[in-house]
């Protein structure tokens, strides 16, 4: 950047400072000579003007004028030229420059005006050349990072170095990705007030500038574009100063590499994601042997040796006006920041798992080390807590599995997570956090693990009476049901029904006629009790809501 002070210590030129010493900083874009009374309709600002003082030729007033009007269309700065309309610059037009802080020189008779724009151009020139050259550099040596898979964090720190400033990196939800600092570290509060401030501008894909208290220069923000899509926000704080125009440069230069790490990092992600649910489908359908599953397992990173459990994220499914409301592309979306939010939390917490997303539910194989069940069920509360603050659109109940040692029994855990959470919401709880212990009775039935096989064993139990009832309008499956939850007692069952002692025991004997079991018979009564169970479940798969209690 040429400043006008870089003019006047040109030796061979012998300018005169006459007003605004404090404003030499003043930059200069190009050189301009004009003659005509008003040349600002041809100026953009951050013009040097070199006159010879023919636009200020007339009265005080007019002189005035003029100078005024130059300064406020933001030039950099006046040369004038002394010997030709003028024999010394007119006291009245340094009073003025100097009043207002604008850089006025004299520039000497035998001082010709080419002198000035050649010695400013080649200034230009071999600044060009030289900001062309470091930023080459700068991105040979960001280029070089990329290839060397060091990471945003190599790139951070090298913008951190060369530009003397703070750098945090934030994805479009406000996660900070990494962050490098020079001198001084931001702190936590102020990266915290950082993003709540760009979130407020993050659908903006223009680069912008913050105010900050304890903040001196302020903070510039980059939207970083990947794939089309904002991907991230580097925001940036200058240790001492403004940013240069090299600085501004490294800046352009790291946010295009980002950008490129960005997308390097989203598209191993999904290839990741994509083998891990294919892991998962053909885990959950019984497809893979034990080796094959310790062979997948170690692929993740996994030590297939450890016990491992499911921990399932559900979304709880929406009602009336929210689910008509939610279009595909909007449930896609819902699904998608679900799955990042759940990887973010297990990332931050050191949770050694593999996840996928299945239908409205993100799948999560934990290896659990030595954290106990009781540590899970808390991490799966905060969980909730920070997909609800997340994702306020939706709410989700976490199911957790038992850890399994033996790899083939990860399927188990998976049902055990399913129907943990399927269990709690047959009582119509949403937002709930279910674990094996949740199970109760209904964990005799998840050795058939599908709702087909729960089909057969309720057909092979209450499959006749079911007939019966639909063939008669009959209500023997709801009297049996009744009767069982009141554990044998016919007086509360009967009183429950609406009828009579002696109906309720005239629908049992028939019961018992139909299905040819006994109701004395303790096992014939823990089948009809789990074949009951089996259709709760059933009707909960099919209907993807809680049912009445």
């Amino acid at each position: 950047m040429i400043t006008v002070q870089d003019i006047l210590e040109i030796p061979e030129l012998n300018l005169r400072l006459l007003a605004g010493h404090k404003s030499t900083s003043n930059p200069v874009r190009w050189v301009h000579i004009t003659e005509v009374p008003d040349p600002t309709k041809w100026l953009k600002g951050g013009e040097l003007l070199l006159t010879t003082g023919y636009s200020f030729v007339g009265d005080e007033a007019q002189q005035v004028a003029q100078i005024k009007r130059l300064i406020d269309h933001n030039i950099s700065g006046l040369g004038f030229g002394t010997g030709f309309s003028f024999d010394k610059v007119p006291p009245a037009i340094v009073a003025v420059a100097e009043e207002y802080g604008f850089p006025l020189f004299e520039v000497p008779y035998h001082v010709p005006f080419l002198a000035i724009t050649e010695a400013v151009a080649s200034k230009i020139v071999n600044e060009q050349y030289s900001l062309l050259q470091r930023s080459l550099a700068v991105h040979e040596k960001l280029t070089k990072i990329v290839l060397e898979e060091k990471g945003l964090e190599a790139i951070l720190s090298t913008l951190s170095a060369l530009v003397g400033c703070s750098a945090v990196l934030f994805d479009f939800h406000g996660v900070v990705l990494c962050e490098a600092a020079y001198r001084r570290h931001l702190g936590a509060e102020l990266i915290a007030d950082l993003w709540r401030m760009i979130g407020d501008r993050r659908a903006d894909r223009q680069n912008f500038a913050l105010s900050m208290e304890g903040v001196g220069s302020g903070v510039q923000v980059y939207p970083v574009v990947a794939s089309h899509r904002i991907g991230a926000f580097l925001a940036v704080v200058k240790d001492s100063g403004d940013f240069s125009e090299y600085d501004r440069i490294i800046l352009h230069n790291v946010v295009t590499v980002t950008a490129l790490e960005l997308v390097k990092k989203k598209a191993v992600a999904e290839t990741e994601k994509r083998l891990a649910g294919d892991f998962f489908d053909e885990l959950i359908a019984s497809d893979l042997y034990e080796e094959e599953i310790a062979r997948r397992l170690a692929f993740f990173g996994l030590e297939p040796q450890s016990p491992h459990l499911i921990v399932l994220v559900d979304i709880d499914a929406p009602e009336g006006d929210v689910a008509a409301e939610r279009t595909d592309a909007a449930a896609q979306d819902v699904k998608e920041r679900l799955h990042w939010t759940v990887d973010e939390f297990m990332a931050r917490r050191d949770v050694l798992c593999i996840s996928a997303s299945r239908s409205d539910s993100v799948v999560v194989l934990v290896q659990p080390g030595k954290v106990d069940t009781k540590e899970i069920i808390r991490l799966a509360g905060e969980l909730q807590a920070v997909i609800a603050e997340m994702l306020p659109e939706i709410s989700v109940s976490v199911g957790i599995g038992r850890p399994h040692r033996k790899l083939i029994d990860l399927r188990q855990s998976y049902y055990e997570a399913s129907y943990a959470i399927k269990i709690r919401k047959l009582k119509g709880e949403p937002r709930v956090i279910a674990s094996f212990d949740d199970l109760g009775s209904y964990g005799l039935l998840l050795g058939l693990q599908d709702t087909l096989s729960l089909e057969v064993f309720y057909d092979s139990v209450l499959g006749k009476l079911q007939d019966y009832d639909e063939q008669n309008s009959s209500d023997l499956v709801k009297s049996l049901a009744c009767f069982l939850e009141a554990n044998g007692h016919w007086g509360d069952a009967a009183e429950k029904l609406y009828v009579h002692r002696h109906t309720l025991r005239y629908r049992m004997k028939r019961v018992e006629e139909i299905t040819g079991r006994d109701l004395n018979q303790s096992q014939d009564r823990m089948e009809f009790w789990l074949a009951l169970k089996a259709k709760e479940l059933i009707d909960q798969s099919k209907k993807g809501k809680p049912a009445p209690s």
